[in-house]
């Protein structure tokens, strides 16, 4: 498994410098790398003692006609009562990369790639790649920040769970999908540029087997305080409609932090 993990960070690791490469032989100029770090945390004490923390990290460099962008999630949590063994309530990381390239105006085409895993839900390993067109519908004069993207594509996705999907006699389910995607992104400065709004959301169905759909949407409000740190709230709902026995297929994951830009 840890070889396999290796294997699908290196995919991911691809993925990224071929966007840069490519983006390096189109454009001289660039405008350099951004990036922000939050962070959230939670503990309670008393009869039960939880304890919880998400760190979200994500980096971001543009040139004239193409994005290219990385994101690390991780959460953690445990709780307690009384003396009794501490349960992990959540363990969950995942990596993502971004590229987008400009065609013409408001056509691009894009390619994403995820490398995660969820112990609470019982899965090891998902690794998935799509590429495909989309189309800015909407955008404001700061682009970058007021927009509204809608996008397509094919792409393949491997899960590894522990426990079985409709298979009895296995203790490990592998599944190769081959999937149809279509997602969003709309962003956009409110109240005078005071709050930034980000909504993102995509679907995959495979067509090999459709009943294995997911269905991802996230929010996150930043307010600034300063010109480097923010308050910062998300809330990211995931839908995963064939999951192992006794596991739930909905998950979400709420929090309440500080941003730091840079």
């Amino acid at each position: 498994m840890t070889r396999l993990f290796s294997r699908c960070a290196a995919a991911i690791a691809f993925v990224i410098s071929f966007g840069v490469a490519s983006s390096a032989l189109a454009a001289d100029e660039a405008t350099g790398w951004s990036g922000e770090v939050s962070f959230s945390a939670s503990a309670q004490t008393g009869t039960t003692r939880t304890l919880s923390g998400t760190v979200d990290a994500k980096t971001t460099r543009t040139w004239e006609e193409d994005e290219a962008a990385v994101r690390l999630t991780a959460t953690y949590g445990t709780s307690d009562k009384d003396d009794s063994v501490r349960e992990t309530t959540k363990d969950s990381q995942a990596l993502f990369a971004d590229w987008m390239h400009t065609l013409h105006e408001r056509f691009f085409v894009g390619t994403q790639a995820e490398l995660s895993r969820d112990s609470t839900q019982d899965r090891r390993l998902r690794f998935r790649v799509d590429s495909g067109p989309g189309y800015r519908v909407w955008e404001d004069l700061n682009g970058a920040k007021n927009h509204f993207d809608v996008s397509s594509g094919l792409g393949y996705r491997y899960e590894v769970y522990d426990g079985n999907t409709g298979t009895s006699f296995e203790d490990t389910d592998v599944d190769h999908f081959i999937d149809a995607v279509a997602g969003f992104e709309y962003k956009h400065l409110l109240f005078d540029e005071k709050i930034e709004y980000t909504h993102t959301g995509n679907v995959a169905l495979p067509a090999n087997s459709p009943s294995a759909f997911i269905v991802r949407s996230e929010i996150i409000v930043g307010v600034p305080l300063t010109e480097a740190w923010s308050f910062r709230t998300s809330f990211l709902v995931e839908y995963t409609n064939e999951v192992p026995d006794e596991v739930k297929e909905t998950t979400t994951n709420a929090t309440v932090g500080l941003g730091y830009k840079f």
